[in-house]
């Protein structure tokens, strides 16, 4: 039996594997629930990587300043990503809860150290993962609720008609641009001061484009996360492993 880790780099951010251990796996309980717990885990923080190089990238796209289809298609596809993001998360999180309880478990107590330290790497790689998750959808939500009360179709069309001026001067209050929570810090465009609705395709965009950057930035963290797993995990399973 083969304990084989593999990261794949998201396409936007060519990194080398943090992860690239290959062990053969002794035959005995603790081994095979070890080689299948890591595994799992690292399935799942492999899968987040590629998802999020995946949203990373469509955030780059001008699709949300696009017609009606070009948009709808982006934030469904933004929001396909968060889902997938976040079930990995959950499944990889109780993987992660195997490996501790399998840790509680060991008698040498440096081995103890190894496996609760990898995993707590893994735990954390995962968690970072899934806070660019809420985060992504939390922009995705915004979007949706912004064609919801726009006044404008699909961004391009005519804005309301004068009959409709003062239902919208008492609906202002209830409209105002909220902080874009899933950025580090407020985002804001000081030239228009414009409400949730009225904003351009290309505010939009530009939006994306920050949030996009914005998770770029924080995979390095998850990154170094990971390849504290890996070490952990190589020296963790080393009692399980001969040369290949």
């Amino acid at each position: 039996m083969f304990l084989a880790v593999v990261l794949a780099s998201p396409s936007p951010t060519p990194t080398p594997s943090p992860l690239k251990t290959i062990v053969t796996v002794k035959a005995s309980a603790f081994c095979g629930a070890l080689a299948a717990h890591v595994n799992a885990a690292i399935t799942s923080a492999v899968n987040n990587d590629q998802s999020l190089g995946n949203a990373i990238t469509v955030l780059h796209s001008n699709g949300l300043a696009g017609s009606v289809l070009d948009r709808e298609r982006e934030i469904h596809r933004l929001e396909d990503l968060g889902d997938s993001i976040y079930k990995s998360y959950r499944s990889g999180e109780a993987e992660v809860k195997q490996l501790r309880d399998l840790a509680s478990k060991a008698s040498d107590p440096a081995e103890k150290a190894s496996l609760t330290e990898a995993a707590d790497a893994l735990g954390g790689a995962l968690y970072r993962q899934h806070l660019v998750q809420r985060d992504l959808q939390g922009f995705t939500a915004f979007l949706d609720a912004s064609d919801m009360m726009s006044d404008f179709d699909g961004k391009a069309g005519e804005m309301v008609t004068p009959e409709m001026a003062y239902e919208e001067q008492n609906d202002m209050a209830f409209r105002q641009q909220p902080t874009a929570y899933w950025l580090p810090g407020t985002y804001a465009n000081p030239q228009t001061g414009s409400l949730v609705g009225h904003e351009s395709g290309d505010q939009d965009v530009e939006m994306a484009q920050a949030a996009s950057n914005d998770f770029r930035g924080r995979m390095g963290a998850i990154f170094l996360d990971e390849m504290n797993a890996g070490n952990h995990i190589a020296t963790a399973g080393s009692v399980c492993t001969t040369p290949n």
